[in-house]
């Protein structure tokens, strides 16, 4: 696939952010998803007009851009052909308040960052159906590739990437597989550390890590939060108002051999 490094899932556009395809793996009865369909980042903000190219080769004919109103206004996308197929599905979960207040306290512990990272994704999982409904339908909709993507690539992003691979049949522990290697974008915490520089805030490593990398224990949360909440994925699914004949469709075009 263009643009793809060596044995990895990591795709190298320039200016882009924790941008990688999220085919590939393998389901429980066998199949495989296809490479080239399913993408996730952060940002699109800082692709330059010189990478347009490159990322028009990806294919993609829709972009579901799940930041807040406020974050698109700060960091807003590139308009122009291939970006013009974006969707603004606008998610702020309210707990992530709470965690960047608690950013500068330092009575708070690593541990009590890690326990509100917890609480946004049970809170992502819990409280925004409808918006996943969207990014769902999406996908159904679309015939070409297919980009979910936030601010870092990682929260809102990474459970929406969850819940598709468990609608095709992807095992609970390749999701989390796949959820984790958003610690291998050095990218982002280079970013994020020199955008926090720009604004004169200074972080501690230990916290820059917390902010820009993932635990298992987050996934897990917003999955068991699916579980308890709505009796697994296929009650989720159907809370979103995903047919299983959407499914099967969706099974039939992204799975292959």
């Amino acid at each position: 696939m263009s643009g793809t490094r060596q044995n990895s899932r990591f795709i190298d556009i320039p200016g882009s952010l924790n941008f990688r395809d999220f085919g590939g793996y393998i389901t429980k009865d066998g199949m495989r998803i296809k490479l080239g369909y399913l993408f996730r980042c952060g940002m699109l903000t800082d692709i330059p007009t010189s990478a347009t190219a490159e990322f028009a080769q990806l294919g993609i004919g829709v972009i579901c851009d799940m930041r807040s109103h406020d974050e698109v206004a700060l960091y807003p996308s590139p308009q122009t052909d291939p970006f013009d197929c974006q969707v603004h599905i606008p998610i702020s979960p309210g707990t992530s308040n709470s965690l960047r207040a608690s950013l500068s306290k330092m009575e708070n512990s690593d541990q009590d960052r890690i326990q509100f990272m917890q609480e946004i994704t049970r809170e992502i999982a819990r409280e925004h159906v409808a918006a996943y409904t969207i990014v769902l339908r999406a996908l159904v909709e679309t015939e070409q590739g297919f980009l979910i993507h936030c601010m870092a690539g990682k929260d809102r992003t990474g459970f929406g990437a969850a819940i598709i691979k468990l609608t095709l049949g992807v095992s609970r522990a390749l999701v989390i597989e796949d959820y984790l290697l958003t610690n291998q974008s050095s990218d982002l915490r280079r970013r994020t550390r020199a955008r926090m520089a720009e604004q004169g805030i200074q972080i501690e490593e230990s916290t820059l890590k917390i902010m820009t990398g993932v635990h298992r224990a987050y996934i897990e949360a917003g999955l068991d939060e699916v579980d308890q909440h709505f009796g697994g994925v296929d009650g989720y699914l159907e809370a979103a108002g995903i047919s299983l004949n959407d499914q099967n469709n969706l099974k039939a075009r992204l799975l292959e051999p």
